[in-house]
């Protein structure tokens, strides 16, 4: 599902207010999928599936166990366009993160699928193995 661009002019400011407008609906649509979302600083939706969460009471587990979690980011790809980008971790502590390409920022449901996938528990699923 793909919407128009923005109508005036392409401002930094405007950008800003689309990003915005984006990952509260990106949040909104994973949380739709049973995932944890929260809309982070600088254009970031944070991701998780709370069924990877180790049990509150294993403070062992809950310090060695990350879980399912995973950020993009929404920014402007080499085209000019909007997009979602995932974030990784650089090769080193000190390192900056990475980022990858994900898909238009405007498709909000493939965006949430790929990340529900990238989260999701057990082995893969149908779709993967067409």
């Amino acid at each position: 599902m793909s919407s128009s661009p923005p109508a005036g002019p392409v401002t930094p400011a405007s950008v800003d207010a689309r990003a915005a407008q984006l990952t509260g609906r990106l949040a909104d649509a994973l949380t739709a999928r049973g995932l944890r979302a929260r809309v982070g600083q600088g254009a970031r939706v944070l991701a998780s599936n709370p069924a990877g969460e180790p049990p509150d009471d294993d403070h062992r587990a809950k310090v060695l166990s990350p879980g399912l979690r995973q950020t993009v980011v929404c920014g402007v790809g080499r085209d000019g366009r909007l997009m979602w980008f995932w974030q990784w971790s650089g090769p080193t502590r000190e390192s900056p993160p990475e980022y990858e390409p994900l898909c238009a920022a405007d498709d909000i449901s493939h965006a949430a699928d790929r990340i529900a996938y990238v989260l999701r528990l057990g082995g893969p699923s149908q779709e993967a193995e067409r």
